[in-house]
């Protein structure tokens, strides 16, 4: 038939319908005669592209024009035929029917036509077939057909059509897919199986004729969607659903034989199915009445062998520890064993703690409280009411300062106010007068603390301390947790960040805030900027002044007075730059008369080797693991054999902390490991320990000859945050192969999943002369485990090690350690070291810690002299013209790798480089190399011993309780406010646990959780791109955001408060690389240092920028913040922070991230 009859047929139907959209009897006939004619040439001939796209809309059209009067089902008929044909070749095009119909909600009408023709038992039940072939293929193009099926109640239809057509090959497969897009709604499904649409789903899912094996794939899908909640879960189970899921899978298993690989995705969809079922309680119930431990684990070992069982064995094994009973940890308490006395009027701290390792306890005391409640007479607690809420300091004739009152210069009040920001200050100011007439003075709860200035509230966090449950962590940080949050914060990472027990600021116990003006800040921080106002000959007579109390002084000046290091020591065989480096004598004498001032929280009965001899880096690269999935199911099928079969595990506890930490005698602290190599035990078992600096394990436990699991401590005062450990084994056989199981971990997921080892350290090694941390394990695995409670869950770390020697002493750390000793001595070889003649290097206590210990604050740059050597390279700049870079590190304690890169920016600054000279030239730099010094000596992972993250104490950070925060943050606010000295860079280092490579977290002005901060440089990004040519940095994994959940940490603070642009944290892995020169390597000690010295290197390139003009830089248009371009970087900025935060693998971005990032910034590209 000609194309040009097509034409004239469809110009006609189109006449007609523009003449009369209700298509009356006079010209029914003619648009009758032209689809017929229209329907039979589709027959004969599959329709074009071009005429699908010319008559697309006059085909529309045609369709709604039969709304009126659906009666005349043969001609409806012949409609829904002629779409039908267009969709069916229309599938390689653009797709214009499809976008024609969806435009004018052809779904709407059919769901419409489709509850009145489904009455008609005989054409209507053909026009029902129609509906539901064009509804299966345009409705995943509808996001609410779901609704809509619900609304026109034609749910119950389509099930009737299913149960009447349940094994058509042509029929089935349409009703399968319509049922698949409305079960993924929740309420849609919900609605089908009230329609008891569960039923003959079922019976297709569960069949074993493999003629239909199409529709029962089909089948398991839509069932799947169907129990993807707990409450459709618990309708489901309603059945026997379990059971029969459970005897199909295991007779498809049997009686397929080696065949059975043919039925492995129907077998993989039944699991999946299962996986839903047993998210609910009745479905457990069911799955361990059939025996279905048993049963799948038989399947599991069956198939493990098959790689091409990898999806059955994973979905096995998720299925099983679902229905694992949960287990309480081997420990007769969650909370940290080692307590230590916090300053008076603080108790409360600890208390609230130690309430929130224990919810059920918290239940109860409420429950009690209610009941008290009920006891007291209404009118009486009404009478009272008033009283018993008003904050204690409002019940005396207490009285402020008048002079407080008249102070406007103050640390918090430096905050730039935008307009959404103001709006909300004001209202918190409403709230904070709000709940000092409604404080709730429950001591077990909540403490509410008041009397602070309300000149001073505007950015002031509500004083409310309240009990929380744990959550997932974060890492700046992991989360989840560490992140957490996930985004940032491991680190900054994780931990999205930590729930804790308390408020973000805890207020002094006496209720007031203290106030700052700059006389108070001069005249407690004027001492630490000596380089400034004192003469050339004074300074020099400073540096020689030393951090340490007089009697160990005299001690190291005997050491060091003929014991001077003879040469420079390479820090790699790659590397050019060279150090100055103990010998081992003289290492270990200075280590071991450090320690002895080092005061912890608990006893320790030695020095570790490594950290006491300077264990070295292993000289060559060492590559990621490859991941082994099988070994990892082994593992985790391992466990689950605990459970199935108990007698066959020793279960045997063979070192407890909790029992001797208390018992030690020993009073003086040494190493005897040297003696003790080679020398066999009576026991037949392991050794652990764990009492000395930085160490933590808690417990270990032997479950077979060869197998341990192993408990890390939390932090000290709290219930949370295990993930570093440190401890020593000894008394092992070198013919068997150990695996240790580290069984309470908390964030969701590793990088030890993904390549990375555990460190360890061997002391026979060491003496025959390889004094070395090596990467070790073999067949690593970090899964969830069956320990915790409903809200509270652990993972397990497993991982093989086959010690080289027997009877050997050998020191296993989640990272190169670095402790608080360690840092002591490094200020003493520095001290020693460098070059008095140039550079001014100075040592100074900036403040002492909750336990006494010292932080230092180190001073280095060059002293101004007219006769420099060096001035022809780099004009030497007075040292009351330079401007201040101030970097930090190690507020978590865990990260020890953010110690080793600070440790290698100092060896830089220290040595005789060109870049380190002009560096020291252009800046006077206040290195505080570690700003958590408790936690580290303590072994914990990311709190000080007053139970807080101490990188979201900056807003309003306790001088009592984080002192190094407090002195740090003032340190900073003695330079912007009183001698107004510019402050180039701060940076604080961390580490990160998610991800690899290291890169830098920054703020933009233009994502503020207030609002846009109008007015403020976007330069903010330009520092880090001066790092993209340098090895193991990735520019897509930074990130600008400021979320409301880190508002209290250092890189925003200092930037909101201070008005420093150039304000980051850098995140470092803990892993490895998958960029660049180090890709496929994991981090070692000399790669951070080397990323400290790129960072002094890319440093000098912000000091060329300096030295030019804003324009040449940027253009001006772009450099600020303006209303007109602000919503424009909005969403692009958005669109950054929900693909970074989805992420929970640490492996790259694509490039169109990292130029999605360029695009943004206004700075030099």
């Amino acid at each position: 038939m000609p194309l040009i009859k097509i034409d004239s047929w469809f110009t006609r139907i189109g006449q007609v319908l523009a003449r009369d959209k209700t298509s009356t009897s006079d010209n029914k006939e003619d648009i009758r005669y032209a689809v017929r004619k229209i329907n039979q040439y589709f027959y004969a001939e599959k329709p074009t592209a071009d005429v699908i796209e010319k008559y697309t809309n006059i085909i529309v059209d045609l369709l709604l024009s039969t709304s009126n009067g659906p009666d005349d089902f043969e001609f409806l008929s012949q409609i829904l035929n002629i779409i039908r044909e267009i969709l069916d070749c229309d599938k390689k095009s653009s797709r214009p029917m499809v976008k024609a119909l969806i435009k004018n909600d052809i779904c709407s009408f059919l769901l419409n036509t489709l509850r009145t023709v489904s009455e008609d038992r005989g054409l209507g039940q053909d026009v029902s077939l129609q509906i539901h072939q064009i509804l299966a293929i345009i409705g995943r193009h509808d996001k609410r057909l779901a609704l809509k099926a619900r609304l026109f109640k034609t749910i119950s239809c389509t099930i009737g059509l299913l149960r009447i057509y349940s094994y058509n090959a042509k029929i089935c497969p349409v009703l399968l897919t319509l049922l698949k897009i409305y079960a993924k709604n929740a309420i849609t499904a919900s609605s089908i199986c009230r329609a008891s649409g569960l039923q003959p789903l079922l019976r297709l899912a569960l069949t074993l004729d493999r003629r239909h094996a199409k529709l029962q794939k089909l089948s398991i899908t839509v069932v799947r969607h169907l129990t993807q909640t707990k409450k459709l879960a618990a309708r489901a189970t309603s059945t026997t659903i379990v059971r029969d899921i459970l005897a199909v899978v295991f007779l498809m298993d049997k009686s397929q034989g080696q065949n059975r690989l043919r039925t492995i995705k129907i077998k993989e969809g039944l699991l999946k199915v299962l996986l839903n079922l047993v998210k609910s309680k009745a479905g457990r119930v069911q799955f361990l009445e059939a025996n279905g431990f048993y049963l799948l684990y038989e399947l599991a070992m069956n198939v493990l062998p098959n790689d091409n069982f990898c999806t059955f064995l994973d979905l096995s094994c998720q299925v099983m520890l679902h229905c694992c009973p949960k287990q309480q940890l081997p420990i007769d308490t969650i909370f940290s064993p080692v307590r230590y006395v916090l300053p008076q009027g603080y108790d409360y701290i600890v208390s609230n703690e130690l309430l929130s390792a224990d919810p059920q306890i918290i239940k109860d005391l409420d429950d009690m409280r209610e009941k008290c409640k009920s006891a007291v007479p209404s009118n009486e607690r009404n009478s009272n009411s008033e009283q018993r809420i008003r904050p204690k300091s409002s019940m005396g004739s207490s009285t402020t300062r008048a002079s407080s009152a008249s102070k406007s210069t103050t640390t918090t009040t430096c905050r730039p106010k935008s307009s959404k920001g103001t709006k909300l200050d004001k209202k918190k100011v409403e709230q904070k007068t709000l709940s000092k007439k409604k404080s709730n003075t429950n001591g077990n709860k909540y403490r509410q603390v008041s009397g602070l200035d309300t000149n001073g509230l505007d950015d002031v966090e509500e004083t409310g301390i309240r009990l929380v449950e744990d959550e997932e962590l974060d890492d700046e940080d992991s989360s989840k947790s560490d992140d957490d949050d996930e985004e940032e914060d491991d680190d900054e990472e994780d931990e999205g960040s930590n729930k804790e027990n308390l408020s973000n600021s805890i207020p002094a116990p006496n209720g007031e805030e203290p106030i700052r003006d700059s006389i108070d800040l001069s005249r407690a921080y004027e001492q630490f900027f000596d380089e400034t106002i004192d003469p050339i000959y004074m300074l020099r007579l400073k540096t020689a002044q030393t951090i340490i109390d007089p009697h160990t002084d005299s001690l190291l000046s005997r050491l060091f007075r003929n014991m001077l290091p003879a040469s420079l020591t390479p820090l790699t065989t790659q590397s050019k730059f060279s150090h100055w480096r103990m010998s081992s004598d003289l290492y270990f004498q200075t280590y071991s008369t450090l320690a002895k001032s080092t005061r912890s929280a608990y006893q320790f009965t030695k020095l570790a080797y490594p950290d006491a001899f300077n264990a070295l880096c292993y000289p060559r690269y060492e590559p990621m693991q490859k991941s082994d999935e099988r070994s990892n199911r082994t593992t985790l099928l391992g466990d689950i054999r605990r459970i199935l079969y108990p007698p066959s595990i020793y279960n045997r506890t063979i070192y407890d902390f909790d029992a001797i930490v208390d018992h030690s005698t020993k009073t003086t602290l040494d190493n005897d490991d040297e003696q003790r190599c080679h020398r066999r035990s009576n026991t037949d078992h392991l050794l652990f320990d764990s009492r000395f600096e930085c160490s933590n394990l808690r417990k270990a436990i032997q479950i077979t000859e060869e197998e341990y699991d192993l408990i890390l401590r939390p932090d000290i005062n709290t219930f949370r945050y295990h993930q570093w450990f440190y401890f020593e084994v000894s008394n092992m056989r070198n013919d068997i192969t150990y695996r240790f199981n580290i069984i309470n971990f908390e964030k969701i997921n590793s990088q030890f999943n993904v390549g990375m080892q555990p460190v360890m350290f061997s002391v026979c090694d060491a003496l025959n002369g390889k004094p070395y941390w090596r990467r070790t394990g073999e067949k690593i695995s970090y899964y969830k485990n069956t320990y915790g409670k409903k809200k509270k869950i652990y993972y397990t770390l497993t991982f093989n090690i086959r010690f080289t020697y027997a009877n050997d002493i050998c020191y296993i750390a989640y990272h190169y350690p670095y402790t608080y000793t360690t840092l002591r001595t490094d200020l003493i070889n520095w001290s020693n070291t460098y070059d008095r003649t140039s550079i001014y290097f100075r040592q100074q206590v900036l403040c002492k810690t909750l336990s006494g210990n010292d932080c230092p604050l180190l001073t280095i740059t060059s002293f101004y002299n007219q006769n420099d050597l060096y001035r022809n390279e780099k004009q030497t700049i007075p040292l009351h013209e330079r401007s201040y870079v101030i970097l930090t590190a190690r507020v978590h304690p865990g990260e020890s790798n953010a110690s080793w890169i600070m440790k290698g920016i100092i060896d830089y600054l220290l040595s005789d480089e060109p870049t380190a000279r002009i560096l020291r030239d252009r800046f006077i730099f206040k290195i505080i190399p570690m700003l958590n010094p408790d936690g580290v000596i303590n072994g914990c992972q990311r709190c000080s011993l007053a139970t807080k993250d101490l990188n979201r104490q900056w807003s309003s950070p306790n001088s009592i309780l984080f002192p190094t925060i407090y002195h740090t943050k003032g340190l900073i606010a003695y330079l912007s406010m009183c001698c107004s000295r510019p402050i180039t860079l701060f940076c604080d280092f961390h580490g990160h646990s998610r991800q690899k490579n290291f890169f830098f977290y920054g703020n933009d002005p233009r994502v503020h959780f207030l609002g846009p901060a109008y007015g403020r440089s976007t330069m903010t990004k330009y520092f880090p791109k001066l790092f993209t040519d340098i090895q193991g940095f990735a520019l897509q994994s930074c990130l600008f955001t400021m979320r409301k959940q880190k508002e209290g940490c250092a890189r925003i603070v200092v930037w909101d408060e201070f008005k420093i642009d150039f304000a980051y944290t850098m995140e470092a892995t803990y892993s490895g690389f998958d960029i660049g020169l180090y890709k496929g390597l994991q981090v070692q000690m000399s790669i951070l240092q080397m990323i400290g010295h790129d960072f002094c290197r890319v440093l000098i390139k912000l000091v060329d920028q300096e030295l030019k003009t804003a324009e040449s830089v940027i253009p001006i248009e772009e450099l600020f913040v303006t209303n007109e371009n602000y919503l424009q970087e909005k969403c692009t900025s958005n669109g950054e922070e929900k693909r970074r935060s989805s992420s929970t693998d640490s492996s790259s971005s694509s490039s169109s991230s990292s130029s999605s990032l360029l695009s943004t910034d206004g700075g030099v590209q």
